[in-house]
């Protein structure tokens, strides 16, 4: 058997930076989740961990895809300027006039869209090189969403203890039929796809080992951290690490292999990406997370004084109206510029994909 997989880099990357750290964190949840249940919150460490250095970071590390990247800035300029403008405006008027639960509910459904067509991206990106159209492709496409859909309308329908985007509570479903009948269609799914994938392995000798992969760990991650388990620490640290983190090594792979073409030899910024800058770019993703968690905690939250200080400066409503959408801006504005940066380049073996 031969793996005919296009890698976004090599093999060795791949199975470490994008598809290992679903079923990395799915294995310690697995093994130690029951003793999780017994934390209601994450201890500090924890949380600084996780929510500093890879759930917010990982919304600033689409900078060094955009903003700070002058060639890529230069080519969309508008959309760059514009986005964050109108996100932010968007905000002020959702948080104004609906209220701060309708403003998060927006927010928390748009990550939920945006971590869906991750993994749908991530999974488009280890099929290039097969056919587009076709019962195969539509099979494909079929089994990524169901993967994390279906926890999704499991959470709907059963409800789950996770304390997430300001105590958001997600919309009920009313029955259990959509949920029992789309886990039959995803069940039928994943056995008409690995039916699918024995038989071409059988036909070609060849194994496109990302692609399954990526589907298994997505399946596993969304399944253990949604439905297998209710709580909410191994809820947080299943979501955060399986996205965040590859999605802070695309960004850093990219320009990476960016920075080797000649044509961008004259782009003086892509001079960062290399082996021994790999520490300050975390380091600086860090800072700007730890910047930004610092004002959310001095402003709104208060629950860490002894991470950010323990300033206690209570503001009017019509300053909350104005202050919380400028700082959700940074994540929504990762989100719809995810849209445009990344697509699926079907004759080209270069790194690009649908995400968000």
């Amino acid at each position: 058997m031969s793996i005919a997989t296009p890698w976004i880099y090599s093999k060795k990357f791949d199975l470490l930076a994008i598809i290992g750290p679903p079923v990395a964190v799915t294995l310690i949840v697995l093994t130690f989740g029951h003793r999780m249940a017994a934390f209601d919150d994450a201890p500090l460490w924890l949380w600084i961990l996780l929510v500093l250095g890879i759930d917010v970071a990982h919304v600033y590390s689409s900078l060094f895809r955009t903003y700070l990247d002058k060639d890529e800035f230069q080519r969309r300029r508008a959309l760059y300027i514009v986005v964050p403008i109108l996100s932010w405006g968007a905000g002020i008027l959702l948080y104004a006039f609906a209220g701060a639960g309708v403003f998060w509910g927006a927010v928390a459904y748009f990550a939920i869209y945006h971590f869906v067509r991750q993994q749908y991206g991530f999974f488009m990106l280890y099929r290039r090189g097969e056919p587009v159209g076709g019962f195969d492709y539509r099979l494909d496409q079929i089994v990524i969403y169901l993967a994390t859909i279906y926890p999704l309308v499991y959470w709907h329908t059963y409800g789950r203890n996770f304390q997430w985007f300001s105590n958001f509570e997600v919309i009920r479903i009313p029955s259990v039929w959509p949920e029992l009948i789309l886990r039959f269609v995803y069940v039928t799914a994943m056995l008409a796809f690995f039916g699918k994938e024995i038989s071409r392995w059988h036909q070609t000798k060849e194994f496109n080992l990302g692609k399954v992969s990526l589907l298994l760990a997505t399946a596993a991650a969304w399944g253990t951290g949604i439905i297998v388990f209710n709580g909410n620490l191994t809820f947080m640290l299943v979501n955060i690490v399986s996205h965040g983190v590859p999605y802070m090594a695309l960004i850093w792979i990219y320009q990476y292999r960016k920075r080797s073409n000649e044509a961008n030899a004259k782009n003086g910024f892509l001079r960062f990406f290399q082996l021994k800058y790999v520490p300050a770019y975390i380091l600086a993703l860090l800072a700007l997370a730890y910047f930004e968690e610092g004002i959310w905690d001095w402003f709104v939250w208060k629950e860490h004084a002894e991470l950010f200080g323990g300033f206690n400066w209570t503001l009017p409503a019509t300053a909350l109206a104005i202050l919380v959408p400028l700082l959700t801006m940074p994540q929504v504005t990762h989100y719809v510029l995810d849209a445009f940066i990344w697509r699926v380049n079907k004759k080209s073996k270069e790194v690009r994909a649908v995400i968000g």
